[in-house]
């Protein structure tokens, strides 16, 4: 079970506002900061629990699963599709109706309801029970709706979450302006039904046919097993200068699959592990000598302590040198 990029980028923008808290919390976990800049990052599930995790000792806070999303300060835009949809539906039910139908376009392992009742109505947060951490998953999910719902104005009347806190009642109930119910039996929103009707006056039919369209695109490339190698290019680009430190098991272990699957799924696409690290790294290579840079300075980029041993291996798979590679560019 995976994450996607929005879900990701949320954390970036967590990171933007307290880099040295991040950093560390990626230490603790063991991926480098600058991977969360990934634009079409796709990681396991349990990396993004185990984040959270680390968190609520690095913040010295217990509630930052259910206070995440107001940290990062989301808002409806910073979760491209699923937050459009959200802010330009004629209402809430009409805006969980949408985004329910594409929530797999961005989290795996969770089911999100709406219950409607006589006076009020209840969204509740169900994740699957092979998950690790099941409530720490419920309450994340939770916050960022609940961020997109306070984003658009509209009061929330109660939070309900099966975990407890150690905080002061006065500090959690500012969380989202609200009432938050511990130990209860589901992680829920709840709502007036008067405000999950409200008439939203930004509504747009004509963008949110066309945000339809766009995630039923986006759905259907996430479905493509083709996009294996541009994943893997992903979770390179963001060792930077250590393309060294690449190996297949703990790449493996960031797409969320074993190494005999990910050696499966290469050999569908008639490359192996070692080509697609070595073509990800010669088109690095030639944009820095067309960039005019030295061949020893494209060498250390690439992690080689030797700039010979970067020559030999780029005369392997160029087929001619880094100078006369850098002739023919300058030739075109």
């Amino acid at each position: 079970m995976n994450v996607h990029s929005a879900v990701w980028r949320s954390i970036s923008r967590l990171q933007y506002l307290y880099p040295n808290e991040v950093s560390q919390i990626c230490q603790r976990i063991g991926i480098p900061p600058s991977l969360l800049a990934g634009h079409n990052l796709t990681l396991p599930l349990t990396l993004f629990l185990n984040f959270f995790i680390e968190a609520e000792d690095i913040f010295d806070n217990d509630l930052v699963s259910i206070s995440y999303a107001r940290m990062a300060q989301i808002r409806p835009n910073y979760s491209e599709i699923l937050g459009m949809i959200s802010l330009y539906s004629p209402n809430l039910i009409e805006s969980f109706n949408l985004v329910n139908s594409y929530i797999n376009l961005e989290l795996d392992g969770i089911d999100i309801s709406l219950i409607q009742k006589t006076s009020v109505v209840n969204i509740r947060f169900v994740a699957n029970a092979s998950i690790e951490h099941a409530s720490l998953y419920e309450n994340l999910c939770m916050s960022i709706f609940a961020t997109f719902i306070q984003s658009m104005h509209h009061p929330i009347n109660k939070l309900t979450t099966k975990t407890t806190t150690n905080q002061a009642t006065s500090v959690v109930r500012s969380l989202f302006h609200c009432p938050i119910e511990f130990k209860a039996n589901h992680t829920a929103i709840i709502l007036t039904n008067e405000v999950s009707l409200k008439q939203n006056p930004t509504a747009n039919p004509k963008l949110i046919s066309l945000l339809e369209i766009m995630a039923k695109e986006k759905i259907s490339q996430q479905a493509n097993k083709g996009n294996i190698v541009n994943r893997l290019e992903d979770i390179y680009n963001s060792y930077e200068d250590h393309y060294n430190n690449i190996n297949i098991s703990e790449t493996s272990n960031l797409l969320g699959v074993s190494v005999n699957t990910l050696r499966r799924k290469l050999s569908k696409r008639k490359t192996t592990f070692r080509q697609t690290l070595n073509n990800f790294k010669l088109k690095k290579a030639k944009s820095m000598l067309a960039s005019n840079y030295s061949a020893k300075r494209v060498a250390y980029s690439l992690g080689y302590t030797e700039p010979s041993a970067f020559v030999r291996w780029f005369i392997n798979q160029a087929k001619q040198t880094p100078k006369e590679y850098k002739k023919e560019v300058a030739r075109q």
